[in-house]
């Protein structure tokens, strides 16, 4: 990767911007329904039943994710024919969170990882394959999980204060988007035919011949998709790490999610456990779609309106600032640095 792709996928002054952008969304949202639902009396007992136990719990659950995270990042790499400690996969997802939550629709966060993998030896398709494999599972886990909960968990689901139509169409088009991202990317042949497709309407054939950028984009994508289904086949050869990648996934979703309920304890509420793993299993299948990086505004005001169908609504302002803290602000402090560190480096290698 040279350096004038680096400098495209590796920008400091868009990452501040960026950083600014979504945390004075993020907070001003927060206030405004902090200041909206908050209930004085509601307050003083969830504050009172805060327990420095329930704090640790917490805590630990984080390092959980984060730790499931790294040994994902690590086995994938692995399997490509790379190598990286654990210690460095955690680095490397913490770095890409952030800079994916502060890009619009997370856009940054994969090149931001591929580019660190090729500095930790990888070449830029090995890297990508990794990122690509990663994201599929992510869809994956999603999809098969969301087409489970709405069969055969519908009761849980609530569309909160939002109106059922919109909620039920914003979840309609996070599963068609889903499950086109998961077609195009394992069945080899659709791409085939949709660009044999297009190729036969003379005005997209004229304008393809006419530019080499094009031209250029779609031998590259042919290219990665070649090499992301050669690391598909060599992951499926490996059932052990296939079997490892894919517990490793659900891990890393299953501790995020068991934090909310743990906070609720934490708060004095009812944890609803399984209503509340539904709940953000649907809700973070739609909400990395959302335009504002990082989802910021988006996912404060999509949370309140969702969850507030079980969190108390006197409450529901302060229990959205504490979780978005914990999975959200934490991941921007600690990747941040991380990620900072490494964009303000390599600023300065390009000034010196």
């Amino acid at each position: 990767m040279g350096d004038r792709s680096e400098s495209k996928v590796i920008n400091l002054s868009a990452a501040f911007k960026g950083l600014r952008y979504a945390l004075i969304i993020s907070l001003l949202i927060s206030t405004i329904l902090i200041l909206y639902t908050i209930e004085i009396d509601h307050l003083r007992e969830a504050i009172s039943s805060i327990s420095f136990k329930m704090i640790i719990l917490l805590m630990v659950l984080l390092l959980t994710n984060w730790l499931a995270a790294g040994v994902r990042l690590k086995v994938m790499v692995l399997t490509v024919g790379g190598n990286i400690s654990l210690l460095e996969g955690i680095i490397i997802y913490l770095g890409g969170s952030f800079i994916s939550n502060v890009t619009p629709s997370a856009t940054g966060g994969g090149p931001y990882q591929i580019y660190i993998l090729h500095k930790k030896g990888l070449t830029v398709g090995q890297g990508t394959m990794v990122i690509v494999i990663n994201f599929i599972l992510r869809i994956s886990f999603f999809s098969i999980a969301s087409s489970m909960f709405l069969l055969f968990f519908n009761k849980y689901i609530s569309p909160g204060v939002i109106p059922s139509y919109i909620f039920y169409i914003a979840l309609g088009v996070g599963m068609l988007i889903t499950i086109s991202i998961l077609v195009l990317s394992l069945v080899p042949g659709v791409i085939n035919y949709i660009l044999d497709f297009l190729f036969k309407i003379q005005k997209i054939r004229t304008l393809v011949k006419k530019s080499y950028r094009i031209k250029k984009l779609l031998a590259r994508a042919k290219r990665e998709l070649k090499e992301f289904h050669l690391s598909l086949e060599l992951l499926w050869k490996n059932k052990i790490r296939l079997f490892l990648v894919c517990l490793y996934t659900i891990l890393y979703w299953s501790s995020l999610f068991m934090i909310l309920p743990i906070l609720l304890i934490g708060l004095g509420l009812e944890p609803y456990f399984l209503r509340s793993f539904i709940m953000q299993t649907i809700f973070n299948l739609v909400i990395p779609y959302m335009p504002t990086p990082g989802a910021s505004g988006i996912a404060e005001i999509g949370f309140a309106s969702l969850f507030v169908s079980f969190i108390p609504k006197g409450l529901i302002g302060l229990v959205t600032l504490v979780w978005r803290f914990i999975i959200y602000y934490l991941v921007l402090i600690l990747g941040g640095f991380f990620a900072l560190r490494e964009l303000g480096w390599q600023r300065g290698k390009r000034n010196d």
